[in-house]
């Protein structure tokens, strides 16, 4: 497999997962041996997650321009 940052070769490594659910203290990820990208389960999971909840452009609230404090005179 490649790394989605640099394409470098990505390796299975075993992690210790602390703040998991009880039971389960090691996970699988891999890492790229290039860059040091680490991709595992709950890595995924959050960044589904906030692709999910980024709103298109269109959708976006639209602000009121601001006022510039001071103005620059030629």
């Amino acid at each position: 497999m490649k790394c989605s940052r640099c394409n470098g070769f990505m390796v299975v490594e075993d992690c210790l997962d602390t703040k998991g659910e009880p039971g389960q203290l090691w996970i699988r990820a891999l890492r790229c041996v290039m860059c040091g990208n680490l991709i595992d389960p709950i890595i995924n999971r959050h960044r589904d997650g906030i692709r999910a909840q980024v709103l298109p452009y269109r959708n976006r609230v639209r602000r009121a321009p601001r006022t510039p404090v001071a103005r620059l005179t030629a």
